[in-house]
């Protein structure tokens, strides 16, 4: 009678061990089908927001190396991570994975460095500031071109008052904001009320 009590347990125990042994990952780590599925997994898993300097320590590293690293810092934020500099909070998995680099192999982080900084530099020239003069008089002519108006005899209309890019290049002359304050206000211009002397 006592079997059966045992019996129940030890199912139970090995189901449980199944179960444990499934969630298990035995042997090598899969393949790597998908380079940029990698990329973002691996930026996902460092917090790392500049993927291109990930993209570039492929390039540079292999695939291997840089996942080998990547466990190792894993390993590292497991067992607590590292502080930065000054010691107020935790470093990010990417910093952590850019220390180890540059200790291990200065020359690597160098150069993926340097490539990172053209891409930025890249990024940057992107991004207009201040169009060109040359694209200026398109937009101008662009933005002007639908309203401008022709009468029967082909002659044009200039634009309404408020569209014309000519009315921005006016230089105003600066009044410093205690002149404006002291000019006299009138109320003469209020519709449908009659102003009262109360003198």
């Amino acid at each position: 009678m006592g079997s059966r009590g045992d019996v129940t347990v030890n199912q139970a125990s090995n189901t449980n061990k199944k179960k444990k042994n499934k969630n298990k990952k035995t042997g090598p780590a899969p393949a790597i089908k998908n380079m940029n599925k990698f990329v973002i997994d691996t930026c996902k898993c460092l917090k790392e927001r500049k993927t291109y300097l990930v993209w570039n320590a492929v390039g540079v590293l292999g695939v291997s190396a840089l996942s080998d690293i990547v466990n190792e810092v894993d390993a590292i934020q497991a067992c607590g991570g590292q502080m930065t500099a000054d010691g107020k909070h935790h470093r990010y998995g990417g910093g952590i994975l850019w220390g180890i680099l540059k200790k291990r192999d200065p020359n690597a982080y160098k150069e993926i460095m340097v490539k990172g900084k053209e891409i930025e530099r890249q990024f940057k020239q992107q991004a207009p500031k201040e169009l060109n003069p040359s694209l200026q008089k398109t937009a101008q002519s662009s933005i002007a071109g639908p309203m401008i108006n022709h009468t029967s005899a082909g002659t044009a209309l200039a634009p309404p008052l408020n569209c014309r890019p000519a009315a921005c290049n006016i230089k105003r002359e600066c009044i410093s904001v205690l002149n404006r304050i002291r000019v006299p206000v009138t109320y003469d211009d209020l519709l449908g009320e009659e102003v009262e002397d109360h003198e």
